[in-house]
């Protein structure tokens, strides 16, 4: 009997622990889901956030390239305009150096206009005073009283002389014009109407240089007629001929270049300016006589494959520059 109620209360404790096990188990379960809706919720918003972020990147993404492209169109616009505006320069630059020169060919053609007509007025009045001291002379040697037919005669002979003395007046400026040529002073008419010379420096005191760098000596100090481009630094022969071209270049201490000077592609000259060893600059001159044909370009310029150690120099106590002038 007290086993059987003993196997009874085990059956019941075993009963109430199933229940009460299972109970537990699904609380845990219905938990679980509720967790896990809780975080599918979460992802699911952060989804959603993201999503939104995305799109908010991509609207921004593409009006930072619109606004790219923009500012490429309004950058391509401004380097035509700067392209524009460079060769209105050089046009207007061509123009004033131009008008610079007639200008000066008028101040010469008046200044010798001035001298000539001084001259000429000097002259005469040189006549005129002779002319007087002649006829007081004649009017003090004659003895004889003066006759209308004698004064006629004797203005006419007056007249006759001052014609002869003017002719030779007009042929003397002449001889004057070509003694001027002569001693250096320039002629009235259309000087150097053959003539062909100019001499620039570099303005910059130091100039960074490459290799195959064409140097432009911008500062011109002689240009007759216009044949050198200071924006290219090329000159352009006008016509055929035997030209002299000089060039000097500076280079600081222990730095060097290779320098040539070229007419179209043919290298006709070379220097080599090396202060290798020196405390400071040093600069040798390279001479060259050529002949070149009408239209020929000349320049100077760096090595194309040999390298160069420091950058040009150029100042006003030493200045690197660039010659040339038509032999004949």
């Amino acid at each position: 009997m007290e086993t059987l109620k003993t196997t009874v209360f085990i059956v019941v404790l075993f009963h109430i622990a199933l229940d009460v096990y299972g109970l537990s188990s699904d609380d845990t379960c219905i938990e679980r889901l509720d967790n896990l809706e809780k975080l599918l919720a979460n992802l699911n918003e952060k989804l959603e956030n993201h999503q939104a972020k995305k799109t908010k990147d991509d609207a921004m993404f593409k009006d930072i390239q619109d606004e790219n492209s923009n500012l490429r169109r309004r950058m391509k616009s401004l380097e035509e305009i700067v392209l524009t505006s460079s060769r209105r320069t050089e046009k207007l630059e061509a123009r004033i150096a131009d008008l610079e020169s007639s200008n000066w060919f008028l101040k010469s053609r008046m200044t010798s206009a001035n001298t000539n007509f001084r001259f000429n007025k000097k002259y005469s009045n040189s006549l005129l005073g002779n002319l007087r001291t002649d006829d007081l002379s004649k009017e003090n040697t004659t003895t004889d009283p003066p006759t209308n037919h004698g004064n006629k005669e004797k203005l006419q002979l007056q007249t006759a002389s001052v014609k002869r003395k003017i002719s030779q007046s007009e042929k003397i400026p002449r001889a004057s014009k070509e003694k001027r040529i002569l001693t250096g002073i320039q002629s009235t008419s259309t000087p150097f109407p053959d003539g062909a010379a100019f001499s620039a420096y570099v303005s910059h005191y130091e100039t960074d240089i490459s290799k195959e760098f064409t140097i432009h000596f911008d500062t011109v100090l002689t240009n007759i007629g216009n044949h050198y481009n200071k924006h290219s630094g090329t000159f352009t022969a006008p016509q055929h001929g035997v030209y002299v071209f000089t060039w000097n270049l500076y280079c600081y201490a222990e730095g060097y270049i290779y320098s040539q000077l070229v007419v179209n592609s043919n290298v006709v000259g070379t220097m080599f300016t090396s202060a290798q060893g020196a405390a400071n600059i040093r600069s040798p001159t390279g001479i060259v006589v050529v002949e070149v044909n009408q239209g020929d370009v000349v320049f100077v310029r760096t090595h194309p494959t040999n390298g160069h150690v420091g950058n040009l120099y150029s100042y006003t106590d030493y200045r690197s520059s660039f010659n040339g002038w038509k032999l004949y």
